[in-house]
């Protein structure tokens, strides 16, 4: 599938600002499963983003405005084809021996490791009860990916979505409400495969208007950024599991950044000379498939 993505910030500041020094994440990856035809940034003042890639692989852009503004935007227009039609397709590796496929990938990618030790407040260890239901662990002989997708009704019990929330800084504290966004249910997922001692890493995303219906009524106005979760499945590499739609992520998923958690890839990080207030932020996103 092919996807036209425009996705735009506008920053206003109660007294100008200058010395500005901005990276932002926004662009898809451009790797086996997607391919990244076009992008271009654009900011207002004019600024030249120079990019360049991260430590986890995603596509950074870095610009400086020096000057005094009170305002500045930027917009990002890109058009990315996917080609993971089918999540399920590949040769899966007998239960019992998927540990050992994980750990000799562990020996020949040390830096995998990262995706299984860190924790944070987003990726905390887990308690083994939550609400009175025991966290599930690794059961041997069921195929890792069955257990990860049986994993969702878990989260859905531990944590009901709901799209008004803005993403938590402490996953530990929403316990208590039973309630998360779309990054807090990936979270979620994260660090109960981690507890299994498998690797799972954190994406934002873009996700098919069509998938409106179920997540916000199918108002297309309310089109934003997506996250899910990938994990290190025997056989399969990294794939996708969306905890919002209970899915395995396949073309209709855009993937524009992974890390071991959200702090790892803010879409925006800036810093700027002035009078210290945070600026009033506005954001668009529109994402179309391309016939």
């Amino acid at each position: 599938m092919r996807y036209h993505i425009e996705r735009a910030c506008r920053m206003r500041f109660s007294t100008p600002a200058r010395e500005h020094q901005v990276q932002v994440r926004l662009a898809p990856w451009d790797d086996e499963t997607q391919s990244l035809m076009r992008v271009a940034l654009r900011v207002e003042p004019k600024a030249e983003p120079v990019a360049g890639y991260d430590c986890f692989g995603n596509l950074a852009h870095h610009f400086s405005v020096l000057g005094a503004h009170k305002e500045l935007s930027f917009s990002l227009v890109a058009e990315v084809e996917t080609r993971r039609e089918n999540p399920f397709d590949f040769d899966l590796v007998p239960p019992e021996r998927e540990r050992a496929w994980i750990d000799d990938s562990l020996r020949q990618a040390p830096r995998l490791w990262d995706f299984v030790l860190h924790r944070s407040p987003l990726t905390p260890d887990l308690p083994d009860l939550i609400f009175g239901r025991a966290t599930p662990d690794l059961s041997e002989g069921v195929p890792i990916i069955e257990q990860v997708q049986s994993a969702f009704g878990w989260i859905r019990e531990a944590l009901r979505y709901d799209p008004r929330l803005e993403p938590s800084g402490d996953l530990s504290s929403l316990f208590a409400t039973g309630r998360g966004s779309a990054a807090d249910l990936a979270h979620l997922m994260i660090a109960l495969v981690r507890r299994w001692k498998i690797p799972a890493r954190f994406v934002s995303g873009y996700l098919d208007a069509d998938y409106l219906d179920d997540l916000d009524g199918g108002d297309t106005r309310l089109q934003r950024p997506h996250y899910w979760a990938e994990v290190l499945i025997p056989g399969g590499g990294w794939r996708g599991f969306d905890p919002v739609l209970e899915l395995a992520a396949d073309a209709t998923y855009v993937r524009a950044a992974v890390g071991r958690d959200a702090d790892d890839i803010q879409p925006l990080r800036h810093a700027c000379l002035g009078d210290g207030k945070r600026p009033e932020m506005d954001e668009t996103l529109s994402v179309s498939r391309l016939s």
